[in-house]
Formats: structure tokens, sequence, C-alpha cells
């Protein structure tokens, strides 16, 4: 399929120059698979202040960006980097970017999100058509983005560079939607007199996401069972009115996983390369993992991997709650990643309570969330929801058995063993509790001590292909719609 669609993909993550969630890795390796759909793709950023960044081969292709934020004009600078298929720009304002994390710390966001991403929408918009970069969609993805289809449609709508600019909106996590006091207006420049102001402001606030909704050409979602969730009132968190009057424009495209960085044949991160008929090297990566933790678990103790943000939704309260159950028996429990303060606190206390079975790194480190992938035995993935889900995608290619709550995309991927077929590639629970949690861990413990029916179960998973190129030329199609929707077909 050879599609010369001009794509920009917007993003306030990706990896590794910035990762607070899963959008991180689906903002690096997406854009590389529509690339070789023959599309011309460019990704757009915050400049923060990262090694990551700083040490990237850079130019700036523009220092004096004048970007309005209410009655102030704000300076920004632009940088573009190659990154093989396709371009990487980088927007700087030090105010804004040049800090530690992407949205806020351990103790909650950052007060100024308002601001931070009203400059970074309204400088994308001026960097384009100053820079007269040709474009035919802007990919938008969550809230921090959802003002650049709005500002498209209202201050940019006459602009020419822009007249057959279509957009499509991706929800990775209706959850966060970026609300803000209704005084945000005036920075964003949507004052009361501009157009009719009532989708901008909603129970007192401004909401983003909500206005972003309403807006784009086109809205999909990371898997059809988020989709049909998020139809539902419960779990639309709020936005249920918007999307089913959008439901004719609501898509839904599974995330996938890139194959070549994510390859336990090639990788460069773990101690030794394996493939699915010659599994043996992965007992060197589970010997390293349980060294690169500080374990004192033996190599035939079954591992437990945990890659997580620490937050409500990943389901951290019923995994606290049987943390003494679990790590009482014989296994140990690694796990890495960094989110909210009271459980960070409340994982480092435990860690202390079960030293050498229970290791916890609090940073967002991708070697380590390779290796883990490589070294552990089972993947703990008890999500509150999910909308996608790639762990248990990168633990289908590494041949670590998922247990995981069948929610979302998790439901959607994992499908449960069953002994009397000796077919399914993980362990799932349905209901949200601790109880259900640790019932089908025991269950998959069981058949870890059964080799025979184990070895089927992980090369089940391996034979799993959840690459992106299927999903690109869905994109490529999805794309085509907007386009088609945008000029009135």
């Amino acid at each position: 399929m050879n599609q010369e669609f001009r794509v920009v993909y917007v993003s306030a993550e990706v990896s590794p120059f910035a990762i607070s969630g899963e959008l991180a890795d689906v903002a690096s390796s997406l854009p590389k698979y529509l690339a070789s759909l023959g599309m011309e793709v460019s990704v757009i950023m915050p400049k923060y202040r990262r090694p990551e960044i700083e040490s990237l081969p850079k130019e700036m292709v523009l220092d004096q960006l004048q970007v309005s934020l209410g009655a102030e004009k704000v300076k920004g600078r632009v940088y573009r980097s190659e990154l093989g298929k396709y371009d990487i720009y980088f927007i700087e304002n030090p105010k804004y970017f040049w800090r530690e994390n992407v949205y806020g710390t351990g103790q909650g966001e950052y007060l100024d999100n308002d601001e931070r991403f009203i400059f970074f929408s309204r400088a994308v918009l001026e960097f384009l058509q100053k820079a007269k970069i040709p474009v035919d969609i802007i990919h938008c993805n969550n809230w921090p983005t959802a003002l650049i289809p709005v500002y498209l449609k209202t201050h940019y709508g006459n602009k020419h560079h822009f007249k057959e600019v279509a957009t499509v909106l991706t929800i990775h996590n209706i959850a966060y939607q970026g609300e803000f006091p209704a005084e945000t207006l005036n920075s964003a420049g949507l004052g009361w007199d501009d157009m009719n102001v009532k989708p901008f402001v909603f129970n007192g606030k401004v909401n983003f996401l909500r206005t972003g909704l309403m807006y784009s050409d086109i809205l999909n979602t990371v898997s059809a069972s988020y989709k049909r969730e998020i139809l539902t009132e419960v779990q639309s968190f709020g936005l249920g009115d918007i999307l089913k009057n959008r439901k004719k424009d609501l898509f839904s495209i599974r995330n996938g996983i890139d194959y070549e960085v994510w390859n336990p044949a090639t990788d460069p991160y773990i101690v030794a390369n394996y493939t699915p008929s010659n599994l043996k090297p992965k007992e060197r990566c589970k010997l390293d993992l349980i060294k690169e933790f500080g374990m004192s678990v033996s190599s035939k103790t079954p591992l437990l991997g945990v890659v997580s943000y620490l937050s409500a939704q990943k389901g951290l309260d019923i995994l606290l709650e049987v943390m003494d159950e679990i790590l009482k028996k014989d296994v140990g429990l690694v796990m890495l990643g960094r989110g909210d303060e009271i459980y960070q606190n409340k994982f480092l206390t435990i860690q202390a309570k079960y030293p050498g079975k229970f290791s916890v790194k609090l940073e967002n480190n991708p070697a380590l969330s390779h290796k883990i992938a490589a070294g552990a035995d089972i993947f703990l993935i008890p999500s509150l929801y999910e909308p996608c889900g790639l762990n248990q995608l990168y633990s289908f290619r590494y041949g670590t058995v998922p247990v995981a709550r069948a929610t979302g995309g998790l439901g959607e991927t994992i499908k449960p063993f069953d002994v009397k077929t000796k077919k399914g590639n993980g362990f799932v629970f349905k209901e949200f509790s601790s109880s259900a949690l640790l019932e089908a861990l025991e269950e998959a413990l069981e058949y870890y001590a059964q080799p025979h029916l184990w070895q089927s179960i992980i090369r089940a998973g391996m034979k799993e292909n959840f690459s992106w190129q299927k999903a690109a030329r869905k994109y490529a199609r999805l794309y085509k719609a907007a386009l088609e929707m945008k000029k009135g077909g």
C-alpha cells in the first residue's frame, strides 16, 4: 500500500525522549510504520531538558516563533532531527518544558499545564504555517494536543495553509481530560465573544479533551473493547454524550509494537538473545534480571514482573491487598515504574519488609523494561481499566506469560489457557478484586510447575503477531476517511 499522505503526528511524549505512559512508545513506533507505507511523516513534541534530547544531533530551524497566549506573545524555538524514516521537531520554551517530568510529579500535575499545552498547540500551528511545511493530516493524541483541531476551525480556519488539512484525535486514555478553570479561556484566546463558548466550558471548567472531541474530523481509540467501554456511562468519564453524538466518526485501531525494537533475537538490552525454537538463553536473562534487581531467589523460582505507571488505574490497590500472600509463596517479584507518591511509598515499604524477594525501581528505564520482558516468567497486569495495553504484547514477544484483568485491550489479546485443548497464551480474571487476581496467579503458578504445559503457553504467545504493520494500514484508511470528511464526503 503506497499512501502519499503528509502526516504531522503531535504528542506530548515520545520514547525515549519523554516517557509517562504507553503513548510514548506508540508515538515513537507508529510514525516509522506510517512512513514505510510511503507517507511523509513528521513528529512534533516539546523540547524537554533531558539527556536523550540534548545528545541528539539536531539543527535549529526556527529561532523566532511568536505564540499568542492570551494578551501576551510568548517566544519559542524549533529544532529538527532525523529519526530514520521520519523527522522529529522539538518546540522549545524553557519556562514550560525544562522540567523533569512531562505532566507533573508524584504529588500532582503541574499547576500551569493549561498554559504549557495551549502554548504547545498554538506553537505547532504557527510553526507549520511559518515554515510552510506541507501537511494533509494532523494526528493529535490525548488532551495536551486536543486544542489543535479547535484552533484549526477558529483562529486558523481562514489560513490558506490549513484549508484542506484534516485532523485525527486519538484517545489513549479518556480518564485524563485536561480540566482547568474557566479563566483558561483567556489564555487559550477563546474569548466569550469569539464564538459560541458553550462547547469549551463544561461543569464550570474548560475541558481540553471534550472540546477536541467536538472539533476533530475523525476520532479513534486504541482497541475495539475500549471503544465499547467508553461509550458506556460508567467508563466515559463524563464524555459519553459527546462520543454518542459522534459515534459514526469514532473508530478503533488496536495499538501494535515495534517488532524491530522488541525482538528477543536481536535485543541489545538483554544479556542473551533467543528465539521460540531456542528458549534456553532466556534462563540467562532471568539470572541477569535477578542480579540487576538484587534478588536472592533461585533461577528455578517463578519470577514475576510488573512494569507500570504507579496509579489506581493500573490496579495497584488490589495488588497491594495481596502482596503479603504473594510474597509468602516461593516467588520473586520485580517492579519498574514511577507515578503517584502514595503508591511509590507503599511499594518501598514492602521492599523493606521482603528484601531479596521484592525489588522496586522507581524510574522509567527502557533498558530495564526489556530486561523484565525477557527475564521474568510471569507478567502481572491487574489493571482497573486498560485502553489497549502494550506490556502483554511485549510479554508475548519475549515468552513471558501474562496474568491480567480482562479489560479493554487486555481482554482482546490474552486468550486464557485451557488445559483440555492445550490452547491459550495467558491467564485472565474478570472481577476487579484481589481474590480474583490471586486466583489467576495461583493458576499460572500451577502450570509453571508443569514445564511441558508451560512451554506450550510460552510458545503460543510468541506465535502471536501484534506488529504495527497491520495497524498502520488501518491508519492509512482512517486518514483517507478524515480527508474525505474534511471535503464534505
